[in-house]
């Protein structure tokens, strides 16, 4: 075989219905609480079951199954699903796309060993290098800025915005960024159809808009619950991504997590159709464990990555839908620990075809390191790399060139191994395959030693990418007019 298949499988069909149905069982009693009205109204016009005071709604099956039914006809017609967020990995074609995103509250300054609040410069300074390394095929926000050079802080109400037009200066890989309301959205758009060249093409292909979240247990905030269906009104894709905590928002056993994340995609998947039956909707899922030693929510554990998986099996071989499986590791710092969590985790998606993985991201989400990333990318060329399986053919086998070598013998000197060298061997970029023997020289040859020197020369690359000056006004044009509108009134 010169190709192994994903083959990743948790459960057993009747195994993947109990779930469904428990799903089900859930969104009946004691439903969800739905803070958006308009959603709320609409899933009472559909049949659901509508506690107005308490904002609760309580969903019978045929609700959820007719939703699910009108989904997967949209898909079989051609409707791609597309899971925007750049903290997940969706289902993807064979081979290697990394990602960059995350929108991380801090940046590892790996030259002083520090840790800071992102600023304009470092959001710029990783763009790039995300749009530098070919094996990052989306670059989204992976800090978030939050400070200008000087030190001041960037007006919330322009984050969004201002950080999406850095973006679109400084790469053609425009990913996944933030979306908090409609004034902001318009803006983003209109970037986004500057990256893309025409309106056209960007709803083919949106970027600058993400998932929302519910708020586990079983509650669709208001504010998360309009963003989505302001989205599915604009024709662009809606992804929900909820992030139960096992031991915490869900009870302490794995199957049980599964099923309240569910339910929450389920239930809003049918408040969104409810409202926009046109909606383009999809899921995710960041799910984590909680570590009683500490009292923490942890997303590295081998019991979040099974809960993740689990649950994309139920979207997939049920419902015949993409699923975004989350990318969080736990580690505070580029080491060991975060060695192990990424080899794991990647190692799990990709037998579940999944390798459009996110890279740089540390303590669980909050952090972002572009050494972290070259090491993830090493990580999981690896993988892809070895998944690749062995082709057995007549000219692979070499027979003759056997024969010729000999007893005793060797093939460095025949011309299939000059031709070969490329195309049957991967040379890793960071690993020290060297004699070694100097502990000096060993220790300068570590990985992230390697990987920062590597940071180092692509920043300092003349030739970096940037928007030409038409692009460039155009953006000018519009952050100008965004800082008109959404600061209107501030003193």
């Amino acid at each position: 075989m010169s190709q192994s298949q994903p083959s990743m499988a948790l459960f057993a069909r009747e195994e993947l219905q109990h779930l469904h149905e428990t799903s089900l069982q859930i969104l009946e009693d004691p439903g969800m609480r739905i803070q958006s009205r308009r959603l709320r109204g609409a899933l009472g016009q559909a049949g659901a079951e509508v506690d107005e005071p308490h904002q609760v709604v309580r969903f019978p099956a045929r609700l959820v199954e007719d939703t699910l039914a009108g989904m997967r006809s949209q898909v079989l017609g051609g409707t791609p699903q597309l899971v925007l967020n750049g903290v997940v990995a969706s289902r993807s074609p064979r081979g290697m796309g990394v990602k960059f995103g995350g929108a991380c509250i801090e940046v590892l300054d790996w030259q002083v060993q520090g840790v800071r609040a992102p600023t304009r410069s470092d959001l710029a300074r990783l763009v790039q290098l995300g749009e530098a390394l070919p094996e990052v095929v989306t670059v989204g926000n992976p800090v978030m800025y939050l400070r200008e050079d000087d030190g001041c802080s960037v007006d919330p109400r322009l984050q969004r915005v201002k950080t999406a037009a850095l973006i679109a200066q400084f790469t053609t890989k425009a990913g996944s960024t933030e979306v908090w309301n409609a004034a902001e959205l318009k803006y983003l758009m209109e970037l986004g159809e500057i990256v893309r060249g025409s309106r056209e093409a960007y709803l083919a292909n949106p970027c600058f808009i993400t998932a929302k979240e519910t708020i586990a247990p079983l509650i669709l905030d208001e504010a998360a619950g309009d963003v989505l269906l302001l989205l599915a009104e604009n024709h662009l894709p809606c992804t929900i991504i909820p992030m139960p905590i096992t031991g915490g928002s869900s009870p302490l056993t794995l199957a049980s997590n599964i099923a309240l994340g569910n339910a929450e995609i389920l239930g809003t998947f049918c408040a969104l159709r409810a409202a926009c039956p046109s909606a383009n909707c999809v899921g995710g899922i960041i799910s984590g464990v909680l570590d009683m030693r500490f009292g923490a929510a942890v997303f590295g554990a081998p019991e979040a990555v099974l809960q993740d998986i689990g649950l994309a099996q139920i979207q997939e071989t049920l419902y015949g839908f993409d699923f975004g499986i989350g990318g969080y590791t736990d580690a505070k710092l580029p080491g060991e620990q975060i060695a192990i969590e990424a080899m794991g985790r990647f190692l799990f998606l990709a037998q579940t075809g999944r390798f459009n993985v996110p890279v740089g991201l540390l303590n669980g989400g909050k952090r972002f390191s572009g050494e972290q990333a070259l090491v993830e990318i090493e990580i999981e060329r690896w993988i892809v790399e070895s998944g690749k399986g062995i082709e057995v053919t007549a000219d692979t086998l070499c027979l003759e060139q056997i024969r010729r070598v000999g007893i005793g013998g060797h093939s460095m000197q025949e011309e299939h191994t000059i031709q070969n060298m490329r195309k049957n061997i991967w040379y890793p970029q960071l690993m020290d395959r060297s004699l070694g023997g100097e502990i000096d020289r060993d220790r300068a040859s570590d990985m992230l030693e390697t990987a920062a020197r590597k940071v180092r020369e692509v920043s300092s690359r003349a030739n970096l990418y940037e928007a030409d000056t038409t692009q460039k006004r155009a953006i000018e044009q519009i952050l100008r007019a965004a800082e008109q509108e959404l600061t209107a009134g501030a003193e």
